[in-house]
């Protein structure tokens, strides 16, 4: 039997009365419970050393029902990546223009912001798994910030915009690789307030709208 793998028991969550819809709260607890320890496991630890039995323990639950939810350690992955935060907005207003932009970024790069994953969560993205698949999923969700970023500019119209757009993307990635391999100061402990004046420039001079 793989480390992955154990027979199954039952539900640890709270019992249910179907009648009175207790069962589909705790499922969707349960759930979402998961979907939290996988993405700081992955985060921290990439996806090969990421096992769903971990993840099981972390959110207080049966190795089961990791299974039943997601079927695979796949299926996990996919489903985290689907949760994270959009890396821009987030449960705030989508930003319009480089100066919400660039406060935006300072605020999702600044020391502390991912206190539920541990590091910055685009870290989840970036461990190697040599799974083909895996990695084809990363690069669809790097593609996404990177549209993100664009749509938040106002720069579409440019010829190298998508370029210019995933320049910022690799900055705000080299931000949290050098925060969380290094520690380098002054940026391991940089506050919004001390990148948001930065980042305007970095922003003004990639993506700014051309003039009309």
């Amino acid at each position: 039997m793989s480390a992955d793998e154990a027979p199954s028991q039952p539900d640890r969550v709270s019992p249910v009365d179907p009648a009175d819809g207790r069962r589909r709260r705790d499922a969707s607890a349960t759930r979402r419970a998961l979907l939290l320890a996988a993405r700081a496991r992955f985060t921290r630890l990439g996806y090969d050393r990421t096992t769903l039995r971990d993840v099981a323990a972390d959110a207080g639950v049966n190795l089961a029902l990791v299974k039943r939810y997601f079927g695979s350690k796949e299926g996990l992955f996919k489903a985290a990546l689907a949760s994270t935060p959009r890396f821009l907005g987030g449960e705030e207003e989508f930003p319009r223009g480089p100066a919400a932009l660039a406060e935006a970024l300072s605020r999702q790069l600044a020391a502390g912001a991912w206190t539920e994953f541990g590091e910055h969560p685009v870290l989840m993205l970036l461990r190697d798994s040599g799974d083909e698949q895996v990695a084809e999923l990363r690069r669809r969700a790097l593609e996404e910030f990177g549209r993100q970023v664009l749509e938040a500019s106002g720069a579409t119209s440019a010829p190298d915009a998508l370029l210019r757009a995933e320049l910022l993307v690799a900055l705000g990635v080299g931000v949290a690789v050098v925060r969380s391999a290094v520690g380098l100061r002054p940026l391991a402990d940089a506050a919004p307030e001390d990148l948001v004046g930065p980042l305007r420039d970095v922003v003004e001079a990639l993506l700014a709208p051309p003039p009309k």
